[in-house]
């Protein structure tokens, strides 16, 4: 049931989805195209006007996009789950832990591929700073190699930025879904205590984040400790925020569980 439950999903959902990804996609390649127009128009007076104004349209477009698919996530899951709607979600032959599990999968999908479309877009734009540079290969393949050395050239750090995309992409979701749960125990102001609640759980994602960057030694980098390995370091702190976060995002699917199991405030 749950493999149903989760195809009606996709089938429900994907659109909205797959145009903001596209049109991510599309902000990269307008960005490639404008970035190599750039030579050709240095000398005129718009040059700088121009210059910003797809810097502007780019970045403000990138998030957006990952906005509105986070905002129609968390929409849909209100909807289906907490308002009338919910009336004939809740008399499916199906448990309580389905229905969550199939909106948890689909979301973490969409989030996914919503962070992977804007790695994308933004790989597509820097390949036309690239272009445009003419940056030597040899001069191109140095900086890589000192980049590299700085931040850490093993399969550790690879892992570790693989797997924090990966479990961030979770959080996010499940902490959209737990502060929609929380807030509709409110009798008359469900968005508000929805609101309220993100606003928590994001002062306690910064207290996190300070845990993670103090127990990786970073202050002490920071504070001129030059014994301090740097791409060791990193690679700590993202080990240890990828840990930190996985522990909130099964926390915060549990509440979703329980909440939802003991009590629904339906419109």
């Amino acid at each position: 049931m749950l493999t149903k439950l989760v195809k009606h999903e996709f089938i429900s959902t994907w659109k909205v989805p797959v145009a903001l990804d596209a049109t991510l996609l599309v902000l990269g390649l307008m960005a490639h195209i404008g970035i190599r127009t750039l030579p050709y128009i240095k000398d005129s007076i718009g040059f700088l006007v121009i210059m910003f104004l797809f810097a502007g349209v780019y970045y403000m477009g990138i998030i957006a996009a990952n906005i509105v698919t986070m905002v129609f996530l968390v929409m849909r899951y209100y909807k289906n789950l907490y308002t009338a709607e919910g009336y004939l979600t809740f008399t499916l032959p199906v448990s309580t832990n389905s229905i969550i599990n199939a909106k948890v999968i689909t979301g973490y999908v969409w989030a996914l591929l919503s962070l992977v479309s804007t790695l994308m877009s933004i790989l597509i734009a820097l390949s036309g700073l690239l272009g445009m540079a003419d940056i030597p290969y040899e001069e191109l393949s140095e900086a890589a190699d000192e980049f590299l050395s700085v931040f850490g050239a093993g399969s550790s750090v690879i892992i570790a930025i693989v797997l924090l995309g990966l479990v961030s992409s979770l959080y996010n979701v499940l902490c959209l879904y737990v502060s929609v749960t929380v807030g509709q125990l409110w009798e008359k102001h469900k968005i508000l205590g929805a609101v309220l609640s993100y606003v928590a759980i994001y002062v306690l994602n910064l207290i996190v984040s300070q845990i993670a960057m103090i127990t990786s030694g970073f202050y002490n980098f920071m504070n001129d400790n030059l014994d301090a390995v740097f791409s060791t370091m990193y690679t700590g702190m993202l080990y240890r925020t990828t840990i930190i976060s996985g522990i909130l995002a099964v926390v915060f699917y549990v509440a979703c569980i329980m909440i939802t199991k003991k009590k629904v405030n339906l419109d």
